[in-house]
């Protein structure tokens, strides 16, 4: 998806090919060639040039029709005074090959009519022995002169609607383009034609209104415009004549080319009018109408930089089933319009629902890994040294049993927060075996944010590596009421004694819908959010990951994510469920990209999961290193938690060309939801993909309308693996807004969970992230969308990361935004000379939409939280 931009950056410059105005014709039987030059000279002035030299030169004969009026179409126009040119070649004996063409639509259109209609004048009276009519227009036209031709006719000021593209922007305008020819036959001509005659428009002006209404569909505007009826906003619309008509608010324009504008009469000559396109785009979509009777036809050009032939296609399968709609009922508010057909619609919503496919791990994990007691090889390897899933699970029994000495209780939460190493997993398998909870917290510095956490959750116990004393967190716990804490260490022992004793538990298998762990987000209050999940859940998620991933036997999992953070458990247990190798990352590793590319190749690692940011620091290190310092063993970089540039996903594929790469999508509230495996280049936003199984995810609108095939709307999730809710908290928000079920769907006992992010689906059957919902900002009248700036401004080789938040007055109207920066290469420049820089490459991809910046240019990298996001809070302090 891209946001379109109407600025004049992103049209094309004054005589480029893209805005050329031309026909081509084949014309057999008697012409006469000097009666058709004195026709040309009168109607373009005696400097218009006549191309007799491409008259039978065999250069031209290598072509097809074609493709040699298109060559002929693209070429520039030179010369100090041409408004038009004439080429001409004969194809055979009698048969000959016309080209009109004029620099622009304003050059085309004469006081005596069009181009063809002025030459068929001219020429009629040349052959009849009459004196043709002098040349009406001898001069350039404005784009020829190296002037702006006048603008399209437009509704509204230019802003920026997104289109449904295939691709991003690329940083240079695109102006190659091809067409997608349409043809609706009779029947919308006439149902056309009886709103025409009935609301007192041209059926051009129907077709330009069902045009702008697919386009606000695709914005997804809440300002109102959506719930128009169709027949206001026709009398809205002006007859666009025979000039093109800027779609307002998009890089879209519309055409109405009336086919007798066109006609080329050649008395003694039978002449027909031939398909030919030069092979540039003007905008980033023009539906051109050719006619409405007694067929529909005509046809739309894209920018091949941003679509696909085939999404083209659908874009006019959407705009002919909205004009159907539209034609038999103009009372029916925009908004309701259907895009699609029926079978459309449930094509998509059973490729929607992956809650039918095979579910992997029906039993909890740590049943399951028990069951790997007897393997070879080492279940965690950690510091040079392995531990088998003997020694593994015996430890966990230990650990089980001293819970269940302290007091815990089944079903009662447990506080994990020790350093990386085979005792932590052996923890976390422990507390599961005693029926406890698990609440997982990164070791280092406490702080006021975890100190909340362990409030809200009161745990039964926390568990420490050491005594509370060497740890500033569990010190404060240590003196709260009722706290109760366990060193791991004295539970499972050390040396000899660790090495043996108790063998693993073989109680009974935990109730599947109770508790296995608790995991803490920001929440959009600032206060931690406790987001509980059940065994279900966890074994579901885990057992599909180590399966699909291929993380069994053989293969060496980094433990890269940070505790507390759901995705550290999901690879903890998937791999372990598999039956691979954990290999945590050491501390003073994990986010160093400098330590961490080399320790991946000490170790090697197989599979790493982490977030594209920090992917992108690992990518610099690793083009930096030599070909025996890089990674080769990776075979899988899963890729998490963050919108996944296409530059980004190049770059990995270049430099580590044997690795599969992975985009995971989800909340934590569902785990995972969707992902995407990336197969080949990737120009644009890669896509999130298609649901995991035991998840159906769906796009719907304000109104729970499920959105067609391009609209972008709020991402739902309905799973039995949705969380069954969130720590209770006193005073704290109600939640159940987020999940509630969406209208119109046979309730089934599933549980839903709208995300509030954005996500559109493609024309190819893929989910797209669009972002957040309350990243989305109206400024000055115009909605924009801040990770759209972010992207675009991370496009600029001097900008290593950035952040973009919003400023608003005590209205709550956002006034300005706040750009955080933090440049790549010397420090010390100039931080003038940067933002200056910074400030012209937005203004250049988002034209004349005046972002009002203040920029910050950051010494240090943006701050994060505990899942490798950006901290925006900390940001704004």
């Amino acid at each position: 998806m891209t946001v379109t931009d109407p600025d004049r950056g992103l049209r094309p410059a004054p005589g480029s090919a893209a805005l050329h105005r031309y026909e081509a014709y084949r014309v057999t039987g008697g012409l006469d060639l000097d009666a058709l030059r004195k026709a040309w000279r009168a109607t373009a002035g005696d400097g218009a040039p006549l191309e007799p030299a491409a008259v039978g030169r065999a250069a031209d004969r290598q072509f097809g029709d074609g493709e040699l009026c298109a060559r002929w179409a693209a070429l520039p126009f030179t010369g100090g005074d041409t408004a038009a040119r004439l080429h001409i070649a004969r194809r055979s004996r009698g048969e000959h090959l016309l080209l009109l063409v004029a620099p622009d639509a304003e050059a085309w259109e004469r006081p005596s009519g069009a181009l063809p209609i002025t030459l068929s004048d001219a020429y009629r009276a040349v052959v009849t022995g009459q004196r043709p009519p002098g040349s009406t227009r001898r001069g350039a036209s404005p784009a020829h002169r190296g002037e702006e031709p006048s603008k399209p006719a437009a509704t509204t000021a230019p802003g920026h609607l997104v289109l449904p593209a295939d691709r991003s922007r690329p940083h240079l305008p695109p102006h190659a383009g091809s067409t997608v020819a349409f043809d609706w036959g009779p029947e919308p001509g006439r149902r056309t034609a009886r709103l025409a005659e009935a609301e007192g428009v041209t059926p051009a002006a129907v077709l330009l209104a069902g045009f702008r209404a697919l386009v606000r569909h695709y914005a997804g505007l809440d300002d109102g415009s959506l719930s128009v009826t169709f027949r206001e906003l026709l009398h809205a619309t002006s007859d666009p004549g025979s000039r093109p008509h800027r779609i307002e608010q998009a890089d879209a324009v519309f055409v109405h080319r009336d086919p007798a504008h066109a006609a080329l009469r050649l008395p003694g000559a039978r002449v027909r009018s031939l398909p030919v396109h030069n092979g540039t785009a003007a905008a980033d979509l023009t539906l051109v109408l050719q006619g409405t009777e007694p067929r529909t036809t005509g046809f739309l050009e894209y920018r091949t930089a941003l679509f696909e032939a085939a999404s083209a296609r659908r874009l006019l399968e959407q705009l002919a089933t909205l004009l159907a709609a539209a034609t038999a009922d103009p009372g029916t508010a925009i908004g309701e319009l259907p895009l699609e057909e029926v079978r459309h619609r449930e094509l998509a919503l059973r490729a929607s629902d992956g809650r039918t496919a095979e579910a992997a791990g029906t039993d909890a994990v740590h049943v399951s890994v028990r069951r790997h007691a007897g393997q070879d090889g080492a279940a965690v390897s950690f510091g040079g040294a392995g531990t088998g899933y003997g020694e593994l699970t015996a430890h966990a029994a230990r650990i089980a049993e001293a819970l269940t000495a302290a007091g815990v209780s089944p079903g009662s939460p447990v506080a994990v927060r020790m350093e990386p190493g085979p005792r932590r997993i052996a923890v976390l398998l422990g507390v599961l075996e005693a029926g406890a909870h698990l609440a997982w917290f990164a070791p280092g510095v406490g702080g006021e944010r975890h100190k909340s956490m362990l409030r809200d959750l009161r745990p039964a116990c926390m568990v420490l590596d050491g005594g509370p004393q060497e740890d500033p967190l569990a010190g404060w716990y240590a003196d709260e009421p009722g706290a109760r804490l366990l060193d791991a260490s004295r539970a499972v022992g050390t040396g000899a004694d660790a090495s043996g004793g108790t063998a693993a538990t073989t109680g009974a298998p935990p109730d599947p819908s109770g508790l296995a762990y608790l995991a803490f987000t920001s929440g959009s209050t600032g206060r931690p959010k406790g987001i509980a999940q059940s065994h279900a859940a966890l074994a579901q998620f885990a057992g599909w990951m180590g399966s699909r991933f291929a993380m069994g036997p053989g293969a060496r999992v980094a433990q890269w994510v940070s505790p507390e953070h759901d995705p550290a458990l999901a690879e903890v247990f998937a791999t372990l469920v598999a039956g691979g190798t954990l290999c945590p990352v050491p501390e003073r590793v994990r986010v160093n990209p400098d330590k961490l590319v080399p320790w991946l190749v000490k170790e090697g690692i197989t599979h790493l999961q982490t977030v594209p940011s920090f992917a992108r620091d690992l990518l610099g290190v690793i083009n930096d290193s030599g070909a025996d310092d890089r990674p080769h063993a990776l075979s899988h970089l899963l890729l998490m938690g963050e919108a996944l540039p296409g530059e980004l996903v190049e770059g990995l594929r270049t430099a580590l060309p044997r690795t599969r790469l992975i985009n995971l999508y989800g909340p934590t509230e569902t785990i995972a939801a969707t992902w995407h495996e990336i197969t080949g280049p990737t120009a644009g936003p890669v896509p999130i993909g298609h649901p995991l199984p035991g998840r159906q995810v769906v796009v719907v609108d304000e109104h729970d309308r499920v959105c067609p095939a391009g609209v972008t709307g709020e991402l739902v999730v309905r799973s039995p693996y949705v969380t069954p809710g969130y720590l209770t908290v006193a005073g704290g928000p109600h939640h159940d807004a987020l999940f509630r079920p969406v209208a119109g769907f046979v309730p089934d006992g599933d549980r839903w969970y709208r995300t509030g992010d954005l996500a559109r689906l493609r024309f190819d059957g893929a989910l797209e992230f669009r972002g957040r919902s309350d990243f989305q900002i109206k400024l000055f009248g115009n909605r924009v969308e801040l990770t759209e700036i972010e992207a675009a401004l991370a496009r600029d080789p001097s900008v290593l990361e950035c952040a973009v938040l919003p400023h608003a007055n005590g209205q709550g109207l956002v006034t300005r935004l706040g750009v955080y920066v933090v440049p790549r290469g010397d420090p010390e420049r100039d931080a003038r000379e940067d933002v200056q820089a910074w400030r012209a490459h937005l203004r250049r991809q988002f034209g004349p939409l005046a972002l009002p910046a203040v920029f910050t240019r950051l010494t240090s990298r943006l701050p994060r939280n505990a899942a490798g996001k950006v901290d925006r809070s900390r940001l704004a302090r």
